[in-house]
């Protein structure tokens, strides 16, 4: 059987949004009756790569580069079969706003994988000056 993940946190309060320059919460559970191989996260814009390669956002700041996660976690991960999924990834302040597609992929150690996916939205830092 595959491993079951329900994500019960993307964004501060589940709210789907991160600011860039912040931290992006991701808290989820998993059960993987085979043990966890391996938990691995993805994000990316959901803009078209042919867009204008930088933006110019209301805090001032010239968003010069789309942000990309491909990360694979198993430290005190692998091996079990519940476990709670808590981690705060580091959003760049330069990280283009806009639209952004989440996977989570777990793999568990007879090769089974769930893959669950979400929308994620990356707003503009405001910076007082």
């Amino acid at each position: 059987e595959s491993p079951k993940v329900t994500i019960h946190e993307l964004g501060y309060d589940n709210t789907k949004k991160v600011v860039a320059g912040n931290d992006l919460h991701i808290d989820a559970e998993i059960i993987a009756d085979y043990k966890i191989a391996s938990i691995q996260l993805i994000i990316h814009s959901e803009a078209e790569h042919a867009a204008a390669p930088s933006q110019k956002v209301k805090s001032g700041i010239i968003a010069s580069s789309e942000w990309a996660v491909d990360s694979i976690y198993t430290k005190g991960y692998t091996g079990v079969k519940n476990t709670e999924f808590h981690e705060h990834l580091e959003v760049p302040l330069y990280a283009v706003p806009g639209d952004y597609h989440f996977h989570m992929k777990v793999t568990d150690m007879d090769g089974n994988q769930t893959i669950v996916e979400d929308e994620l939205t990356v707003e503009a830092a405001v910076i007082e000056q």
